[in-house]
């Protein structure tokens, strides 16, 4: 009788056994955080990039990673950043604005990308994006999104004063920018806004064109030596016809009004890719855009973005990496990011995702980026070149002789740069 019931009990006991082990879950890995840092400018970006985190992390999480993102103000977050290397204690990956890759790169706080992107990976990237993250032949910051300018004008203001815009895709030469300005003048039509009371950083990446088309540079080769650049007779000569603008009352110093064009105001608006959202909804069809004035043969379209770089100091640089190839992954990252802030992509094979790529004005800034476009210097003193360029500007918007004031321009400058080091330091 008990062998008949123990008989009977040890297959029933085996099998809750074996049932028991199929439904227990698999263990958990332990949980591994890859710190990221994030410079943003407005709520819409920071949801975006909050999404694409969350994204990240549901994608990964049976493999125990996770990222956490921490948010900073312009004002908070390269002091924060220096702090944080100065504590040997930085974020593993962090935004970083393209002007500062080769000071980061320099100083060895950040890591080569090379061996987390093929070459094929890299080829869909524009070659802008490649050429702003690239120093001494190494890939060492990588963007999202991308920038560009264009001279927005008005169809109907235009024709008001009989002014003809150039076929699509190309430039005014200076002379018919300063001919037509002249005509709308006449015609009773304030001709253009300039935006001078915007960043330097912005300002440089406004009007340094004029300078790079009339012949001119603003650095040398080597980053840090100005004297016979900054104040060179081309570079003379080409803001003697920047200012002539503000001589003939085509533009503004300082308007009272922050976006005169999209107001109806001016008929013309040299400015940013990011303005093409607002001017498109307030204007409609009678927007147009055409590429920035040219002193020289050819137009120049400037460039530049925020760049995602890996710390030296990651704690795990292949994870890092996993999320930098994630947020600029074509539709993980560089989707959601242009949706919500205007970007242009960074990436060719994300233009098909936007309809508006195949029509002005976005189609102008994808032409011009493959064309013509040329990332801010590689300097490790771009943010000293770029406010002593920006002061220099407004100050001949106010009416300085030219000259004179590009060479006390040049003087402050080169002794600004002799008094900085040339390789950043932790500290700093």
């Amino acid at each position: 009788m008990r062998t008949g019931f123990f008989g009977f009990l040890a297959p029933v006991l085996l099998a809750v056994v074996l049932a028991s082990c199929r439904e227990s879950p698999a263990p958990t890995p332990p949980m591994r955080t890859i710190r990221v840092w994030f410079q943003t400018s407005s709520e819409a970006e920071q949801r975006a990039l909050q999404s694409i985190a969350d994204s990240f992390n549901v994608a990964h999480q049976h493999r125990g990673l996770r990222v956490a993102v921490e948010w900073f103000s312009s004002d908070t977050f390269a002091p924060q950043l220096a702090a944080a290397f100065a504590r040997a204690a930085p974020p593993d990956a962090f935004s970083l604005d393209g002007s500062l890759v080769t000071r980061y790169a320099q100083a060895g706080l950040i890591t080569p990308l090379d061996p987390w992107f093929d070459r094929n990976e890299l080829e869909d990237f524009l070659p802008t994006v490649r050429e702003q993250g690239t120093v001494a032949g190494r890939l060492y910051a990588i963007a999202s999104l991308e920038a560009a300018a264009a001279l927005y004008y008005d169809r109907e203001m235009l024709a008001r004063a009989d002014v003809v815009p150039p076929p699509e895709g190309r430039a005014w030469t200076w002379s018919q920018f300063i001919a037509a300005c002249e005509r709308l003048k006449q015609a009773g039509v304030p001709p253009v806004a300039l935006h001078l009371d915007a960043s330097d950083n912005a300002v440089f990446q406004s009007f340094a064109p004029v300078i790079w088309s009339g012949g001119g540079e603003l650095v040398g080769s080597d980053g840090r030596r100005v004297r016979g650049i900054f104040a060179a007779p081309e570079n003379i000569a080409s803001l003697a016809a920047w200012q002539t603008l503000f001589k003939n009352d085509y533009a503004l110093a300082a308007p009272s009004d922050s976006d005169p064009f999209a107001e109806g105001i001016v008929a013309m608006d040299w400015n940013n890719h990011l303005a093409a959202r607002t001017h498109l909804r307030r204007k409609g069809d009678t927007l147009g855009a055409m590429l920035l004035p040219r002193l020289g043969s050819r137009s120049i379209a400037p460039c530049g973005s925020w760049a995602w770089a890996i710390s030296k100091r990651a704690r795990d640089p292949e994870t890092a990496a996993l999320w930098v190839k994630w947020v600029t992954d074509l539709r993980h990252g560089i989707e959601p990011l242009v949706r919500a802030t205007g970007g242009i992509p960074a990436r060719r094979s994300a233009f098909g995702l936007f309809p508006e790529y195949a029509r002005p004005p976005y189609r102008l800034f994808r032409d011009q980026l493959e064309l013509a476009g040329r990332p801010r210097p590689q300097t490790p003193h771009f943010h000293l070149i770029a406010e002593g360029f920006a002061d220099v500007l407004r100050d001949i918007a106010r009416g300085q002789p030219v000259a004179p004031r590009l060479r006390s321009g040049e003087q402050h400058l080169a002794d600004a740069i002799a008094r900085e080091p040339a390789v950043l330091t932790p500290a700093e």
